[in-house]
């Protein structure tokens, strides 16, 4: 007898049906058979799996303002403050 397990993920039908699209567009027979191809790649780690937040891209005006303000902290123009601990940070904030 073959050990197998159903798989139910819950999803918005629209979603299911533009995942399906994709799906048969790329040449598979279903979804169940692109999500067995699927997870067979990620498990030989022939895919990766990341999260990472795309980059903020910042205007022109703010952009200089950023990068004044570096400039100024880097000249000792502005006074910075250094905490060693949780209580020391919370002293300097709270004065």
């Amino acid at each position: 007898m073959i050990n197998n397990t159903v798989l139910q993920i819950p999803i918005n039908n629209s979603f299911l049906d533009v995942v399906k699209a994709k799906a048969l567009n790329l040449g598979f027979s279903s979804l169940q058979d692109y999500t067995r191809f699927h997870y067979t790649q990620f498990i030989n780690s022939v895919i990766t799996f990341s999260m990472e937040p795309e980059p903020i891209k910042l205007s022109i005006k703010n952009a200089k303002k950023y990068d004044k303000m570096t400039a100024d902290i880097l000249s000792g123009k502005v006074k910075t403050r250094t905490a060693h601990s949780v209580n020391e940070l919370m002293m300097q904030l709270n004065s």
